[in-house]
């Protein structure tokens, strides 16, 4: 998954959707991967939600949850 789909992923929920929806999204990932990569890239996309929701509990419980790791806070490279 690239920079650039996980801002737009995490984007797109914008404080529309409930942590269980979030939760039915991305539940899979850490199972399968996205596009082969396994947990790195839900450990990616829920250290940008982590941080675009400021530091939401519920979003580090849901990584904990689903065996995913939170990192320090990284600022995502986009490419256009």
């Amino acid at each position: 998954m690239t920079d650039q789909e996980i801002k737009d992923k995490v984007e797109s929920w914008n404080w529309n959707l409930s942590i269980f929806e979030i939760y039915d999204e991305v539940k899979d990932m850490g199972k399968f991967g996205y596009n082969g990569s396994q947990t790195e890239d839900l450990s990616r996309l829920l250290t940008y939600a982590y941080d675009f929701f400021n530091c939401d509990p519920m979003i580090k419980e849901l990584a904990y949850f689903l065996g995913a790791e939170i990192t320090e806070k990284k600022e995502l490279t986009t490419t256009s």
